[in-house]
């Protein structure tokens, strides 16, 4: 982070908003904040000092996806990058239920396993409607379920091979995305649907010799490791009551940031009706995971949102036509900086003015040129 974008962040660290925003997210009940005159890119400076000043989980829900990306963009340029998780929805496009993407489907469960252990650090989620409509599996049911490979322990291939097949895992000669597997020799090629590395596994006849991730591009290895963990294709291997809510996987504490609540309950009942839609033409198809994926109904109702979010602390954005009475609304009577179309005399006039009001100006950019001129 630099200086003047630590200075700003420290600034809303000791804006007394912030702290009465904090001081009502130490109540062992509920909260419910509505924060009202936020302009731009202000949302992630409240965001990032709430979250420095008490450390515990968010869930961000922006309106669309590509909302979601450029806010996970701004929060990684105000923290260490580790600490923003993005979770999306399984298929190429929202709400365009065709075709799964096996890198989303990755994302989904990393962001999973990482919310499920309690003893790491808490990190900001940031996602949207589309993805939330999908349930994920039970934390509790997928630990029961992972496969663990250990260092200098015993290995039955052909005990692994029909595991792996089970799990939905398919075999190839070299791996390259989640759900694949490989067998060369001695040597077990796994990328698991719960990690961003594909897994390289050498037997020394039936014992493990050593375990490392690897690039599946360069095969150059990545890090030697002495436990792996092998998570299932979580849209085949389980049921629909074996899957929830990611809101459910959340610790009580957590915080569940709305843009806006409206949007994310019509963009629900959207997802909702064309997923029925689909689920009759898929009856003539013959993707056997979509039709499991559809036939299990693995998705949250909308009106099944606001019980699965209100055990949670919640921060709202906008006001909407959904009742919701706030125990806290915090103004911050932010107006939108002026267009100067490339002007920089009427930029430079601009902030002179503001300095002589009192205003602290602070320029961020990412291009040197740009500081150049």
């Amino acid at each position: 982070m630099s200086g003047n974008l630590e200075a700003l962040v420290s600034r809303y660290k000791e804006d007394t908003r912030t702290k009465k925003i904090n001081e009502f997210l130490q109540k062992d009940t509920p909260s419910r904040i509505r924060l009202e005159g936020l302009v731009g890119a202000q949302e992630s400076f409240v965001l990032s000092a709430t979250y420095l000043l008490s450390p515990r989980v968010y869930i961000y829900i922006a309106i669309d996806k590509e909302e979601a990306a450029y806010l996970q963009n701004t929060l990684e340029a105000i923290h260490d990058a580790s600490d923003v998780m993005f979770f999306p929805d399984s298929f190429k496009r929202p709400m365009q239920f065709e075709e799964m993407n096996n890198s989303n489907i990755l994302q989904r469960t990393e962001v999973v396993n990482k919310l499920r252990i309690k003893s790491s650090k808490p990190r900001i989620v940031v996602s949207y409607p589309e993805a939330l409509f999908e349930k994920v599996v039970n934390p509790a049911i997928l630990e029961a379920n992972k496969i663990v490979i250990t260092k200098d322990e015993k290995l039955d291939v052909d005990t692994m091979i029909e595991i792996l097949v089970d799990y939905g895992f398919i075999r190839t000669d070299f791996v390259y995305e989640p759900g694949q597997f490989s067998i060369r020799g001695g040597i077990i090629d796994i990328f698991s649907y719960g990690n961003e590395w594909p897994y390289r596994i050498e037997l020394f006849d039936d014992e493990v010799e050593s375990i490392r991730t690897f690039n599946p591009i360069n095969q150059l290895s990545v890090q030697n490791i002495a436990t792996v963990s092998i998570i299932p294709n979580i849209n085949v291997k389980f049921k629909q009551n074996q899957k929830v809510p990611l809101f459910d996987v959340l610790d009580a504490n957590s915080v569940v940031w709305v843009k806006d609540f409206d949007v994310l309950l019509d963009k629900l009942q959207i997802c909702f009706d064309k997923c029925e839609e689909f689920a009759k033409v898929l009856k003539t198809r013959e993707d056997s995971e979509l039709k499991q994926a559809f036939e299990e109904r693995a998705f949250i109702y909308p009106n099944e949102t606001m019980a699965a979010i209100s055990d949670h602390h919640m921060i709202l954005e906008r006001r909407g036509t959904i009742s919701i009475d706030p125990d806290l609304v915090m103004n911050y009577e932010t107006s939108n900086q002026s267009s100067f179309n490339k002007n920089f005399s009427l930029l430079i006039e601009d902030m002179k003015h503001k300095e002589k009001q009192g205003f602290t100006n602070y320029l961020f950019t990412d291009s040197g040129r740009q500081i150049e001129r």
